[in-house]
């Protein structure tokens, strides 16, 4: 996949958020802004993560780096950003389910004990 155009990102990213806030609808209001602000970020870097996945599988992890007469083998500078865009991303997703996990938990306050 080649890298897509700025506006075919901004429509994946679009889909991704929809996607998104159909898993959220019952998230209650005064959570909702705060889960909108993550849901855009981690719809925008799904999108990132997939082009930097992308271009590692064509052009590897590593590259060899020539400098004169010296050669290397170094990371690709995609898979340094993967890595770090990986662990904010799951970061950000730890946060969004833990508001998931609200709405469980307010749903489980509102069944009645077995006594």
């Amino acid at each position: 996949m080649p890298k897509p155009s700025k506006t075919k990102q901004s429509e994946m990213v679009q889909e991704e958020i929809d996607r998104l806030n159909s898993v959220f609808i019952d998230l209650p209001e005064s959570k909702r802004e705060v889960a909108k602000e993550l849901i855009e970020r981690i719809a925008f870097m799904t999108i990132q993560l997939e082009i930097l996945e992308d271009t590692i599988k064509t052009k590897g992890p590593t590259y060899t780096y020539k400098n004169g007469s010296q050669k290397m083998l170094i990371e690709n500078p995609a898979q340094k950003s993967y890595n770090t865009t990986m662990n904010r991303y799951t970061a950000a997703y730890g946060k969004l389910f833990d508001l998931l996990n609200f709405i469980k938990e307010v749903d489980d306050d509102d069944e009645p004990e077995d006594i």
